[in-house]
């Protein structure tokens, strides 16, 4: 039986940068994993749909789908939105059997991305000295994965000897401004930004807006396209595809 097909699911962006991103994670699974038809579904947007994902693994004659919330800030609950487009898939093709995995979420692995992004930062402002730093995500994970995140900036800070604020960010940015203004009453005038943002969408362009505002020495850039995340994203389409061993999809 052939392996269960990957749909990579993440939010729409109007931005080609962070769609680009995304494209080159496709290509770098099926690169590393040529057994497997992986497809990218976006919420939010026109296309690629989660549908029309489905669609071109169910013409290559995939049977099982596992698909991977590409959300970095819930650990155990995907979008409403995922679960909505999961249905109307499956009540749109009755003959594949589809499950959603775990997101990809706060994982610890993810902070030693964020330290090599960090150097890269820093050498290009030819910076030496940090005295704090800024955890900064997205706004609107779930209650396990908010309290993860507290959980790695706790663990960002003791690696470094650094005192650490964690920043999650809606649209506005408010929150990174808020987090350097935080540290610049302490004291603290070196700050660098850690960027745990998947691509460069609208959330990130705001944060990244405020943080130079603010004066932040350096701020990372997005991390999609580090190959731990892709491990990561091997690591939950995995175990969700155990989960289908023990689906019938003709039950009733």
């Amino acid at each position: 039986m052939a392996a269960p097909g990957i749909v990579l699911v993440a939010r729409g962006d109007d931005d080609p940068a962070a769609v680009a991103s995304l494209n080159l994670v496709t290509r770098r699974l099926q690169t590393q994993r040529p057994d497997l038809q992986v497809a990218l579904g976006l919420l939010n947007t026109e296309s690629p749909t989660v549908q029309e994902a489905v669609q071109a693994l169910a013409a290559t004659g995939a049977a099982e789908i596992a698909m991977v919330p590409m959300d970095l800030t819930s650990a155990t609950d995907h979008s409403p939105v995922l679960s909505r487009a999961a249905e109307v898939v499956g009540s749109r093709h009755p003959e594949l059997n589809i499950v959603i995995a775990r997101p990809i979420g706060p994982a610890v692995e993810l902070l030693n991305v964020l330290d090599a992004k960090l150097r890269e930062a820093l050498q290009r402002v030819n910076a030496v000295e940090v005295d704090s730093l800024v955890l900064a995500c997205p706004d609107g994970g779930d209650v396990r994965g908010t309290s993860l995140l507290a959980r790695r900036a706790r663990q960002w800070g003791a690696h470094h000897k650094l005192p650490v604020q964690l920043a999650q960010n809606d649209v506005t940015g408010r929150a990174t401004a808020l987090a350097i203004a935080a540290l610049r009453s302490q004291g603290r005038r070196h700050i660098a930004v850690g960027s745990m943002f998947l691509t460069s969408g609208p959330v990130f362009r705001a944060h990244h807006q405020a943080a130079l505002r603010a004066g932040a020495l350096a701020v990372t850039s997005p991390i999609t396209e580090d190959p731990r995340v892709t491990e990561l994203i091997l690591a939950r389409y995995a175990f969700a595809a155990m989960r289908l061993l023990d689906v019938d999809p003709h039950e009733e």
